[in-house]
């Protein structure tokens, strides 16, 4: 597993959390824009659950500004972390 190979890198789990984070709210973010995208795209599909646009938009923002603030604040760790998440697109499209 990559976060075990991480973990015997770093020797620091808060590192490793900071790895995995930057990573996990990225792709909580582009979910969101994906609903965002389907409800836009897929107006007529039937949706169990459908919520005002505000919340998903404001959601987005805030995602925004914290991801921006992550870049800057800890560039390298966030750099690892998307050099790890990419490490397995080539396993992805294998």
């Amino acid at each position: 597993c990559v976060s075990t190979l991480l973990m015997l890198v770093t020797g620091d789990i808060y590192t490793l959390i900071n790895y995995v984070g930057f990573v996990n709210y990225l792709w909580y973010g582009v979910t969101v824009a994906g609903l965002l995208l389907l409800r836009r795209r897929e107006p007529h599909l039937p949706r169990p659950i459908k919520v005002s646009l505000v919340f998903p938009v404001s959601y987005l923002l805030f995602w925004g500004a914290l991801l921006v603030f992550s870049v800057w604040a800890e560039p390298v760790v966030c750099g690892v972390g998307l050099a790890v998440m990419a490490t397995g697109a080539p396993l992805y499209f294998l």
